[in-house]
């Protein structure tokens, strides 16, 4: 569950290379276009000094509309894509649920959460990551939307960050209650232990032996 400055921050951080990244790519196909940066901004109608700025990457902030005149000026097309690097900012419903789930959780287990995977750069994390006898990843959802991407997303973590456990926590709501019956068959291969077993186990300071479901 990243924290909203932890968002905040990757945010900006990602903006100024962004616009660091788009000046450098207007003053390449200016140039190679032998357009003066007054030409240019008398074209898409703008002061010349709004095109030397955007070419340093000085901008405040970067207005699409022009800046897609300018790239069709230069003969390209400006395009705006995501591509999912990290978890999104959870709701208070999920910290609620992290909060019950730590109710039934032992003191002999140390409580970290937000843990980002030990890989430079990877802006994945746990929800939670309990240290014992074992080390246990939990991802907490309130509303799950796909169980089987969430799956493959908590196999790779687990990969990746080296826990020797993981507990999907969902909270137990009629719709999830149902979306597990759904896929139970393909869940109990990932997750063998149910919430009670689990619960037992790390109620009592015990590694459960294996990764668990657990509803609350």
């Amino acid at each position: 569950m990243p924290s909203r400055e932890r968002i905040r921050a990757i945010g900006i951080q990602q903006a100024s290379y962004l616009r660091s990244q788009l000046g450098r790519e207007a003053r390449t196909l200016r140039m190679r276009a032998g357009i003066s940066q007054a030409e240019l901004a008398r074209t898409i109608g703008v002061s010349r000094g709004w095109v030397a700025r955007l070419e340093l990457g000085r901008l405040g902030s970067v207005d699409l509309a022009r800046s897609a005149r300018l790239f069709a000026c230069l003969g390209h097309k400006l395009s705006v894509k995501m591509y999912p690097v990290g978890e999104p900012l959870r709701d208070a419903g999920q910290a609620r649920l992290l909060a019950r789930f730590n109710a039934r959780v032992s003191p002999a287990w140390h409580r970290t959460f937000e843990v980002v995977m030990p890989i430079r750069g990877d802006l994945r994390a746990w929800d939670e990551v309990l240290s014992g006898l074992v080390r246990i990843g939990v991802e907490a959802e309130t509303r799950p939307a796909n169980l089987e991407a969430t799956q493959r997303s908590i196999s790779a973590k687990q990969r990746d960050s080296g826990v020797e456990r993981t507990i999907l926590l969902l909270a137990a709501t009629h719709a999830n209650r149902t979306l597990v019956r759904n896929h139970i068959g393909a869940l109990r291969q990932s997750f063998p232990l149910d919430t009670r077993t689990t619960l037992a186990a790390l109620s009592a300071g015990l590694d459960p032996g294996a990764n668990g479901l657990v509803l609350l």
